[in-house]
């Protein structure tokens, strides 16, 4: 429960004054505007809301889905000595095959407006309330729809199922090969996936989702400087790229390649993309990954929308309370429907249960809403570089409502800047063999350690001026969180 704090400073100590002469101070009616974007995935493209109704999500926790498997026929020759009969000797059953989406993220933290703060300020702070909640509601479930095509990709690389993964290296944007990556890529959600009987995911259902780091370098260092000759001319207008109408603060819309719609997600989308991952909020804007190409066939959203808000009288005496209520979920049923583009390695999954593997049976990988997480708290003190031979690390703890303790390791490693992100701490620590496979990399400073109630280690080799310690702490519910010292002889 939040508290608030409120403390007097009055006149006329705090007054204005100019040249000793006490002046006029008044409060402008005006508001300074908070700015969300809005639903980036929508209208059927890259995520289908049709699948729950408002009402169903309402009232509903888990929403099933069934499909009707295609049946195997294949044709045969009358005739031949095998099934060449007048009537085929096969015969196929009806099948189905069933899929589910959660309805168990609720937003409804209540606002609560004193009467005694609203007296005092010109504005008016129920529909400023109001018009904040819907923007960030706009963003949570741009977080959300990221996210879960995220962890239904790479949970399905961790186990060795194919993906569609495209990486665009800097060399590819310096000598201005992006456009052919991105056609690759997304060609890739042509070939359907025949496991889920999809011939072909149509291009009217999908959207490319990119980082607003990423919106530039489409732009400007890769696709547009194909100009000079009419035959790359041609590629802009037929499969490139097409800007006339720019919607980057509402949709995230930027432009058209290859017959797919670009949009931008805003960094703050990013952080709750972050957070349901149960990583850092920072960590997918810095991590690998560009952002993706996905169709709606194989991602469902279902968000409760009949009563988002409801304004009551406040209990504790004058004054309003705003009572959010919006239940939702978000899932990617299957992954080939989605087409990453990636700056390089990424595989944090795998490198988690890798780095883990002690408790990798208690780890549980899936979206969760921040604001259920377990994520690993470090003590004040954080990390001691004790020398340049050994740190100690601070209490770290991950309890749950009933003082339950949940915190399954962690993992250090040392580097030469700071690790900002899961993926970039798991390359640290680890490499590909011959097979390419992941595992341990004994190159680097590394060791897995109790740091439930602290604890200290020491290195091989000593520190270096400038490197850093950084330490990786894991939940049961898969919930990280990062730590970094820099030594500094």
């Amino acid at each position: 429960m939040a508290l608030q704090t409120i403390s007097q400073v009055l006149a006329p100590n705090n007054a204005p004054y100019i040249n000793g002469v006490a002046a006029r101070a008044r409060w402008s009616a005006a508001v300074l505007v908070n700015l969300y974007q809005e639903l980036v995935g929508k209208d059927g493209k890259g995520i289908d809301d049709n699948f729950v109704s408002p009402s169903e999500a309402e009232d509903s926790v888990q929403i099933f889905v069934h499909r009707v498997l295609p049946n195997n026929i294949q044709p045969r020759e009358i005739g031949a000595s095998k099934n060449g009969a007048a009537y085929s000797q096969n015969q196929h059953y009806s099948q189905t095959e069933t899929v589910g989406i959660e309805i168990l993220t609720l937003i409804d933290d209540p606002i609560l407006i004193p009467r005694v703060t609203q007296d005092h300020i010109p504005v008016d702070l129920l529909s400023q309330h109001t018009k904040i909640f819907s923007g960030r509601l706009a963003t949570i479930l741009n977080g959300a729809t990221f996210a879960s095509k995220v962890i239904a990709t790479y949970i399905a690389k961790s186990k060795g199922e194919e993906i569609n993964e495209t990486v665009i290296s800097a060399s590819d944007i310096t000598n201005n090969k992006i456009l052919n990556k991105y056609v690759y890529a997304n060609a890739k959600l042509d070939e359907g996936d025949d496991a889920h009987g999809i011939d072909i995911f149509p291009r009217d259902t999908r959207i490319c989702v990119v980082k607003t780091s990423f919106g530039p370098i489409l732009k400007t260092d890769g696709v547009l400087k194909l100009g000079g000759a009419n035959e790359a001319y041609a590629i802009l207008k037929a499969a490139g790229v097409s800007n006339d109408t720019v919607r980057l603060e509402n949709d995230g819309y930027i432009g058209t390649i290859d017959g797919v719609e670009v949009r931008e997600i805003s960094n703050q989308s990013l952080q709750h993309a972050s957070l349901f991952l149960g990583f850092p909020a920072a960590d997918l804007k810095n991590s690998n990954l560009y952002g993706y190409i996905a169709s709606s066939y194989a991602n469902a959203r279902g968000v409760s929308t009949d009563k988002r808000t409801k304004v009551v009288d406040e209990v504790n005496g004058q004054g309003i309370r705003l009572l959010p209520y919006v239940k939702f979920g978000v899932v990617s049923w299957y992954q080939k429907g989605n087409s990453f583009l990636t700056a390089g390695e990424y595989d944090p999954f795998t490198g988690l249960k890798l780095l883990f593997s002690s408790v990798a049976s208690d780890l549980t990988f899936k979206l969760k809403a921040a604001g259920s997480r377990l994520f690993p708290v470090f003590a004040a003190a954080g990390i001691t570089l004790t020398s340049n031979t050994a740190f100690t690390l601070a209490g770290t703890h991950a309890y749950n409502d009933f003082n339950v303790e949940n915190l399954k390791g962690g993992y250090y490693v040392v580097t030469d800047k700071a690790v900002k992100t899961v993926d970039e701490f798991i390359r640290a620590c680890t490499k590909r063999d011959d097979n390419g496979a992941l595992v341990a990399d004994d190159t680097n400073e590394n060791g897995t350690y109790d740091i439930v109630t602290g604890g200290s280690k020491s290195f091989t080799t000593a520190l270096t001026s400038g490197q850093w310690v950084n330490v990786l702490a894991i939940a049961s519910d898969g919930s990280c969180s990062l730590i970094s010292k820099q030594y500094v002889a």
